[in-house]
């Protein structure tokens, strides 16, 4: 393996490299999860009541799609900063675990559920809310460890 030197990586170089990619990769992450909690709101009952949840992810698909793409990227960029130091740590090894189920999760039963609404509806939506609530929750403490 080629020996790595994070001080070549502008996010570590530049003062304001590191903060703003934060920033996109927060920002990619609230548009995706919220147009899923869209979407799990009107499975609960609690959310759009003028829209089905089929045509909800119709029309939020492409957002959550750009969202997560971005997301992705940016992290990416943050975990080149200093990928031994992440590759350790276990909130952010629960993070990208947990991001993986959201992502089946979100495109085969949800979409499912969405689609055609049953008696597991509000059961799936709940799932799919504590699951993205995890890599959240995981992100900010994989600051501290």
């Amino acid at each position: 393996m080629l020996a790595y030197d994070p001080s070549t990586n502008p996010l570590n170089s530049n003062e304001w490299a590191y903060p703003l990619t934060e920033c996109f990769h927060v920002a990619a992450m609230a548009l995706s999860i919220g147009c899923i909690t869209l979407v799990d709101l009107t499975l609960l009952g609690v959310g759009l009541k003028s829209t089905t949840p089929k045509q909800l992810i119709r029309d939020t698909d492409v957002w959550v799609v750009l969202g997560l793409f971005l997301a992705i990227a940016t992290g990416l960029m943050i975990f080149s900063t200093d990928p031994e130091h992440f590759l350790e740590n276990g909130p952010f090894q629960f993070k990208m675990a947990i991001l993986l189920v959201g992502i089946l999760y979100n495109y085969t039963v949800h979409r499912s559920v969405a689609f055609h609404p049953n008696a597991f509806a509000p059961v799936a939506a709940v799932i799919s809310i504590l699951v993205w609530i995890s890599p959240i929750a995981a992100g900010i403490f994989s600051a501290f460890v």
